[in-house]
Parts: C-alpha cells; sequence; structure tokens
C-alpha cells in the first residue's frame, strides 16, 4: 500500500490535519485544542504551529504536528535550560546547536482504519527530516519531544532515532488517559547529527513509500 507523507502548505491541509487530531483526542483522551489559550487541567491545549500529512490517494490517513516554539517540554515539562546544555555536553554536541532552537514532534494520529499498518513509525521518521523540521531556516534545530516510554521505544527508537531522557514528566489531568504507572511520561531531546539517521534526516518532502503491514502502536 502507497502513502504520500506531504508537510501541509494550504490552509484546507492543516484544517483537514486539525480536524482529525481534534477527533481522535477528543474521542479517546477528552482532550480540546484552542488557538488562543491552554489549560493543560482543563483538558486544553494549543495547536501545533506546522503539520506533517500521510495520505492515501486523497485520504488523509495519518498525521502529526510540530510546534516551532514555546514548546511543551519548556513550558510544561520543567526543562530548563541547563538540562539541554548538560546532555548536549555528554553528546560533544555543545557549540553546534542553541537551545532556546527548538522544535517539537507532537500530536501523532493515525486514523482508526489504517491503524495496525506501521503508519507512526513512518511518519514520525519522516518528521525527521531537514524539510519537515526546519522548512528554510538555516540554523539546524534541536528536537524534543515527550511521551509515554512505551511510544518513544515501540515507535522513536523503533525507526532508529535515538531520543535522550531529559526529565521525566510532571502530572497533568490533560494526560490522565494517556499515560499510567506502568507506562509513565518522559521529556526527550534529539541531537540531529547524531541521533537521527542519515536516511530520515535527508529525506526530501513529499515522498512516496510502500508501508509494510506492521503492527501499529497507538499514539
Amino acid at each position: 500500500m502507497k502513502f504520500r507523507a506531504q508537510v501541509a502548505t494550504t490552509s484546507a491541509d492543516v484544517l483537514r490535519c486539525q480536524y482529525l487530531i481534534a477527533d481522535i483526542y477528543n474521542r479517546e483522551y477528552d482532550v480540546m485544542f484552542s488557538s488562543d489559550r491552554y489549560d493543560l487541567d482543563a483538558k486544553i491545549e494549543p495547536w501545533p504551529h506546522r503539520y506533517l500529512m500521510l495520505l492515501e490517494g486523497d485520504v488523509l490517513a495519518a498525521t502529526l504536528g510540530l510546534y516551532l516554539h514555546d514548546t511543551y517540554v519548556e513550558r510544561f515539562g520543567a526543562v530548563v535550560r541547563e538540562d539541554f546544555e548538560r546532555l548536549l555536553c555528554d553528546a560533544a554536541g555543545a557549540g553546534h546547536y542553541d537551545p532556546t532552537n527548538l522544535r517539537e514532534v507532537t500530536k501523532i494520529v493515525v486514523a482508526p482504519p489504517y491503524r495496525g499498518r506501521g503508519l507512526a513509525r513512518f511518519m514520525v521518521g519522516c518528521a525527521h527530516s531537514h524539510d519537515f523540521l526546519q522548512a528554510g531556516d538555516e540554523r539546524a534545530p534541536l528536537v524534543v519531544f515527550c511521551a509515554k516510554r512505551s511510544i518513544a521505544q515501540r515507535v522513536h527508537q523503533a525507526v532508529g532515532l535515538r531520543p535522550r531522557l531529559l526529565k521525566p514528566f510532571p502530572d497533568y489531568k490533560v494526560h490522565e488517559l494517556y499515560r499510567s504507572e506502568s507506562d509513565p511520561m518522559d521529556s526527550y531531546l534529539i541531537v540531529p547529527h547524531l541521533d537521527i539517521p542519515t536516511h530520515w534526516l535527508t529525506l526530501k518532502l513529499p515522498c512516496e513509500h510502500d508501508v509494510s503491514e506492521t503492527r501499529e502502536v497507538s499514539s
């Protein structure tokens, strides 16, 4: 089955991505989204700033978002500049990156009819390409995300990404139907030139790919 990965560039495409994210997050996690406010205890989250689409023909099979600034890890994860600098020093990445220039991959959703085919993994790999992360910005950003440990292991690590643990993510009501004691959330850092395989980092979007029938992970 062939899928096309592309950045949402029109307002119509952005609305399609937002609709799919809102539908799944509302039904499965009782979460809503807003453009002008957020309240994690009221289960209201801010919309991402950029979206990646995965299409079968004209059908939106999966999508995810990207925060270009004001990331969850910074605002809600109790992660400070010194935490980034510590991991960069440990990774011999100090001097290569500005710890204030961050991108956060977020809101990974797969439409129910398309689950079980490995789309989340393929889409997350595509999301770590220069074309999606930078979109013309000459400065290479650091990549962050917050997720359950199972997602970090079964999605991110499964496609060759090497996320570095920053801190456990604090408890918020918005995640009460997502995280659990046995599968807690953490904040992670990805240092692009060290932690993203070259075939993902240099991937040109849009692209087409035959996604194998593999077990999907709820994300």
